[in-house]
């Protein structure tokens, strides 16, 4: 059976660390005959990560905290960020890295789309609302689940081919976002700031990041179901 990792995210709970994957991430692959494997963010995880890393077909990285700007060239400030984790980064920088250096098919989400585009060589911006003076609403916390953007898609791309669409609102909760774009990679789809919301590398087996989450607004679009059926059909081959 074809094996995922996916790194886990934590939080506190009553005083107490624990780790967690949105379920919906695991029924989708498991719905294709794919084993999900969960990578915990924990100190211990270091010593084993060889053996996760030893036999597995792709990587999924879902939404998180923000990433630490050393892994794009910046040097301000951690307290900065929000659900800031250090070790998290350290441990799913790791497994990108081999991912990209494999050739194992990569989708990323949100916080994973920025990771890629950090080890392309890209920049995050610190908070898109600063940068584009509010034009776009990326993040509404009054609003949190349902709140939507519009996204111009780039013709002939495979996002125009998934969707079908020129643009599509999508769900949005970010603050940061892409800066400059990462070597070899190219966008999908853009906000009306400009802002970039889709990439891929197309010189990889399967290299894909969205901002958004198809995820969460599956019955909105059967395009929805179509990203995870092409990141499915990419590691089956």
């Amino acid at each position: 059976m074809k094996k995922v990792l996916i790194v886990s995210r934590r939080l506190l709970r009553k005083n107490k660390p624990i780790n967690w994957v949105s379920e919906i991430y695991l029924e989708l692959l498991a719905k294709q005959q794919i084993m999900p494997i969960i990578v915990p963010i924990a100190e211990a995880t270091k010593t084993i990560l060889d053996e996760y890393l030893k036999e597995y077909d792709g990587l999924l990285m879902m939404e998180g905290g923000d990433i630490d700007p050393m892994y794009y060239g910046e040097n301000y400030n951690t307290d900065l960020l929000d659900e800031y984790d250090a070790l998290k980064d350290e441990i799913e920088v790791a497994c990108l890295q081999d991912a990209l250096e494999n050739n194992k098919a990569v989708l990323g989400f949100c916080r994973g789309m920025q990771l890629i585009n950090s080890l392309h060589g890209g920049t995050i911006y610190k908070d898109v609302h600063e940068a584009n003076e509010g034009k776009v609403v990326h993040l509404d916390y009054q609003n949190y689940d349902a709140h939507r953007h519009v996204i111009s898609i780039i013709e002939n791309t495979p996002l125009s081919v998934w969707y079908g669409k020129s643009s599509l609102t999508v769900n949005s909760y970010h603050h940061q976002g892409i800066k400059v774009l990462g070597n070899n990679l190219k966008p999908m789809a853009v906000a009306d700031d400009g802002l970039i919301e889709a990439i891929y590398n197309p010189n990889k087996k399967f290299v894909f990041g969205l901002q958004f989450h198809p995820e969460r607004m599956l019955d909105e679009h059967v395009g929805n179901y179509k990203v995870f059926e092409a990141f499915g059909n990419a590691i089956c081959k």
